[in-house]
């Protein structure tokens, strides 16, 4: 045999043996109309997607899209699947991506065998999962009340009216407090010579009523003796002025009594007139109203309103936060978000795909879950930050950078420090984020470094400003209390 006899065979036998590993690792069915099913769902919009997207089943692919027509105002997707995979009737199928820009794919749910089989070309129902455009559309939904209930406020109290008022109300309070405090003052001497006067009153009533006392008692005595001459209707008169002389020395005593211990600062109304104590706590108090209207007038609030988007385990996270701002140097804030770190839970399952194989895969996911955040923070050196308090529910700190007049900031976080088999590790999240218009930004970052199985990118946004309205609500909220 000639040498370029021999040098073909070979090529030819390579090819042959190339095609054949690749129709195996890609799956390819050359003859796939006799070794496939064909089935139906129906989408509102299928963005994205495209012919020989994947099909997959707890993320493991399982057929591709053998067609997208267009039926009515609805996109008709056509699933090719091998025919020994079986789908029972309450299956259903969801559009889904890779992350944020991945490839799009028809993520199904095969159903339960109890259901029965699904016939052949049968439609299966198609659910609606959350993209980046349901997200946007969401935030873009929440501005817009932020903004409405920013703008009755607005209308309500803002303005240079809105102002004005609100400074006659502050005047109003120093001007009110400053004549209870002149008053205390002015009327103490009168309120001590009232007394005074009320004491002596009593002291010669106390003096007169024996000898009241004694006069009745012998207008008694006449008049027991006209009852026993024969009218017994005065009896109940003589009995009714002993008990009246009874009553008033009785009320005599008490009056001196009260009267003493007024003198000697004894009871309230006995501190307010002889203890200055009790009148300098009244400035006290006074000077603390004035000092309180002033703090809540120096202190900022700022508000942040973001959302993220996680790749790798899906969900979205978003929340909203408040920094109370008495000093640069120091705030306090306090957050509310919706993040899908809720109950973590894995489950394994197995796929058979082939005659004779079969694919096994370990899914995590966790619930969507509602979390309170409230930490301290300092700043050292202008441009390090650090926190510490309670980090969505679980107690944790954090240190940040900041550059830019705080537009840029790159931090690093610790939270959550329990040991469970779901999460064996603390988790920690690096996070940066750059305000590039006004108050809106962009940021991106990681989430449960120390965790392989819930380790996950994010990419986001949101918006930061400062709330004069809200203030001002805040401050008259303090002095109403």
């Amino acid at each position: 045999m000639k040498l370029e006899t021999k040098v073909g065979a070979f090529f030819i036998l390579a090819i042959g043996i190339m095609g054949t590993l690749i129709l195996r690792m890609e799956k390819m069915d050359l003859f796939n109309g006799h070794s496939q099913n064909k089935l139906v769902t129906e989408f509102d919009q299928v963005a994205g997607l495209n012919l020989q997207s994947a099909i997959r089943v707890a993320g493991v692919k399982v057929g591709a899209v053998t067609g997208i027509d267009l039926d009515g105002k609805r996109a008709k997707v056509t699933l090719g699947l091998p025919k020994e995979f079986q789908v029972y009737q309450d299956a259903s199928a969801s559009l889904s991506s890779i992350g944020i820009l991945g490839e799009k794919y028809i993520e199904l749910d095969p159903g339960h065998p109890a259901a029965g089989l699904l016939p052949m070309d049968a439609t299966i129902p198609s659910k609606t999962g959350m993209g980046l455009d349901n997200l946007m559309e969401t935030m873009g939904g929440i501005a817009k009340d932020v903004k409405n209930i920013t703008s009755a406020f607005n209308e309500s109290i803002g303005g240079e009216q809105g102002r004005q008022k609100l400074d006659e109300i502050v005047d109003n309070i120093r001007q009110l407090t400053g004549e209870f405090r002149a008053m205390a003052q002015e009327n103490h001497g009168t309120i001590n010579t009232t007394l005074a006067n009320v004491q002596q009153m009593s002291a010669d009533l106390k003096d007169k009523l024996p000898r009241i006392t004694q006069q009745f008692e012998d207008l008694g005595r006449n008049l027991n003796d006209l009852v026993n001459q024969g009218k017994p209707e005065l009896t109940g008169v003589l009995k009714d002025v002993r008990r009246l002389t009874a009553s008033l020395q009785a009320t005599a005593d008490n009056a001196a009594a009260i009267t003493d211990k007024m003198n000697k600062g004894e009871g309230t109304i006995g501190k307010l007139l002889n203890d200055e104590t009790t009148v300098n706590k009244i400035n006290t108090a006074v000077d603390n109203v004035n000092s309180m209207l002033g703090g809540f007038k120096a202190m900022d609030l700022d508000l942040d309103m973001g959302a993220s988007q996680w790749t790798r385990r899906g969900g979205a996270m978003a929340g909203i936060g408040v920094d109370f701002v008495p000093a640069r140097d120091h705030w306090y804030s306090l957050a509310f978000n919706s993040t899908p770190d809720g109950k973590i839970a894995s489950s394994s399952s197995t796929i058979t795909s082939t005659p004779g194989g079969s694919t096994s895969s370990t899914t995590v996911s966790a619930d969507q879950a509602f979390t309170l955040s409230a930490q301290f923070a300092k700043r050292l050196a202008e441009n390090y930050v650090f926190t510490a308090g309670i980090i969505e529910g679980k107690g944790g700190a954090g240190a940040e950078f900041r550059a830019l007049d705080d537009r840029f900031r790159l931090g690093v976080m610790g939270y959550d420090f329990t040991k469970r088999d779901d999460k064996p590790k603390p988790r920690y999240r690096i996070t940066s984020s750059y305000q590039f218009y006004k108050g809106a930004y962009a940021q991106a970052g990681w989430q449960d470094l120390a965790n392989p199985e819930l380790r996950t990118f994010f990419v986001g946004g949101g918006l930061r400003w400062k709330d004069e309205d809200l203030k001002k609500l805040v401050g008259l909220a303090g002095v109403g209390k």
